[in-house]
């Protein structure tokens, strides 16, 4: 007999079967091989049918976030340009140099900003954050050396608004860096709603910082000590860098992870750090986004504090726990014991 498997098996069936009743038998089991053959293509197109449908849901997906993307509005930018000036200058020198406020508007044509600009110090924590403060307050300030111009703006959208700086250094001026800062921000006259049209406001202050160096310069770096510990993300290494000279440093540093039997786990690239300014140290943690598994480790940290000067290298152990699941009981009140505090 030829013919599918459950074709054969259904005839088979009606033949050894014959009776009152066997042409329904043979109706019944046609019905249930043409049901198996339908069960069959089903099951044959149903991943395909899947496929289409997550496809055209995905499509849709996009198709939703690009309309979104495209309706929220990209606000106007103003920078200022350089941000940071290294200045070798002697005593009894004059120099003019130019910062710039480059107003680029993204959000439609833009409208005029009226800006001030004015002086003031800055320093870097021991944390590492830069930090600002009234201008002359601090000790290495060079507040007094600069004269600058415009002290107010009108800023007009896609122009650049130049703003000369001229730096003064005194004849008795002491070896080492001193330090200004020249900040902007917006008149609070031009902050002012106009109810005739629809506006974002936004408040900003920027600024470029200025390190006035006069010679002779010194720069003595040191590592004073070096901890690290396992934390939730990762594997945090706090080196102290401390700087005894008079001129700011800027160190790079690379580190490596060792297990118990010195094979290297991981290694970072040779990254730029903050500068350490004159007279300073600075302690800030370094995250190294990668949980190790139990055990114990060695972290070597080596930084060079000049270009092309020698590398000082410091090692710490570390010991990562491998943290328990706690496992807490609720607490079960019955009903006596919740009678006896009502008659409390």
């Amino acid at each position: 007999m030829q013919g599918p498997p459950h074709l054969c098996e259904a005839a088979l069936v009606a033949y050894q079967e014959p009776g009152a009743n066997s042409a329904e038998r043979i109706v019944a089991m046609r019905s249930d091989a043409i049901g198996v053959q339908a069960r069959r293509m089903i099951k044959r197109l149903l991943p395909s049918v899947l496929a289409l449908l997550s496809f055209s849901s995905m499509t849709l997906s996009q198709n939703l976030a690009n309309q979104a993307e495209s309706k929220v509005p990209k606000l106007d930018d103003i920078a200022i340009s350089p941000s940071r000036l290294e200045l070798l200058m002697m005593p009894g020198t004059e120099k003019t140099v130019v910062v710039n406020l480059i107003y680029t508007a993204n959000a439609g044509p833009g409208h005029p900003t009226r800006v001030i600009a004015y002086l003031g110090d800055w320093g870097i924590s021991q944390k590492g954050r830069v930090v600002f403060y009234p201008a002359g307050s601090q000790a290495n300030s060079a507040n007094s050396w600069l004269v600058y111009s415009p002290t107010e703006e009108t800023v007009q959208p896609g122009r650049v608004h130049p703003i000369r700086v001229t730096i003064s250094v005194p004849k008795d001026a002491t070896p080492g860096d001193h330090l200004a800062a020249i900040f902007v921000e917006p008149r609070p006259e031009s902050n002012k709603s106009d109810e005739t049209r629809k506006q974002v406001q936004v408040k900003f202050r920027l600024a470029a910082v200025f390190y006035i160096m006069v010679p002779n310069l010194t720069k003595k770096g040191s590592l004073a000590s070096l901890t690290s510990e396992a934390v939730e993300s990762g594997i945090a290494v706090t080196p102290r860098l401390e700087n005894s000279g008079n001129s700011h440093i800027r160190p790079s540093y690379s580190i490596k992870v060792f297990d118990q039997r010195g094979t290297t786990i991981l290694e970072t690239a040779e990254t730029e750090s903050l500068p350490v300014l004159a007279n300073s140290q600075m302690q800030m943690p370094v995250t190294i986004e990668k949980r190790l598994p139990a055990g114990n480790y060695s972290i070597r940290y080596r930084v060079r504090f000049d270009d092309g000067g020698p590398v000082t290298e410091g090692q710490a152990d570390m010991l990562v726990v491998e943290k328990s699941v706690q496992h807490i009981a609720p607490t079960i009140t019955t009903a006596a014991q919740g009678a006896k505090s009502v008659r409390k």
